[in-house]
């Protein structure tokens, strides 16, 4: 079986465009090497074999870079100091309203002390959709800010 230099390019653009689909940012890596190796079989002839393995290889030294490199290990690991966590801005999903109420909740876009999502509580009401910036940590609440 042999693929060609456009199938390599097809499956990395599908793999990209699942990664806007699904939030682990991992795939984009994996359709980054899939369009690395589509340029050097459109350039070079490669056999089957010797595709995989360029991908393979591909795929892992940049998930091995971005890893290493570029990944903040601050901002993800639990236990982090409260510091950690003041200023970052988040997406309100459930709405902060009055104190009775409840607490609303934020989605942040990398974790934040352990956790992508927290429970929240405001001095002033907070529609869902909004953007919020955190101003304290209150044992297993944030305190946030509209933005």
């Amino acid at each position: 079986m042999e693929l060609a230099w456009w199938h390599w390019v097809a499956l990395g653009l599908l793999l990209i465009g699942a990664e806007l689909l699904l939030p682990a940012f991992y795939l984009i890596w994996f359709g980054l090497g899939a369009l690395l190796t589509g340029l050097l079989v459109a350039l070079l002839p490669l056999d089957f074999t010797a595709q995989l393995i360029l991908w393979s290889l591909a795929s892992v030294t940049m998930v091995a870079v971005w890893l290493k490199y570029f990944r903040n290990p601050d901002r993800t690991a639990a236990g982090q100091a409260k510091e950690g966590a003041l200023g970052v801005v988040g997406l309100i999903t459930r709405e902060v309203g009055d104190l009775g109420q409840g607490p609303g909740e934020i989605l942040f876009q990398r974790p934040v002390l352990g956790s992508d999502r927290w429970p929240v509580v405001a001095d002033q009401p907070i529609p869902a959709g909004a953007r919020a910036r955190v101003t304290d940590v209150l044992g297993q609440t944030l305190k946030v800010e509209k933005t």
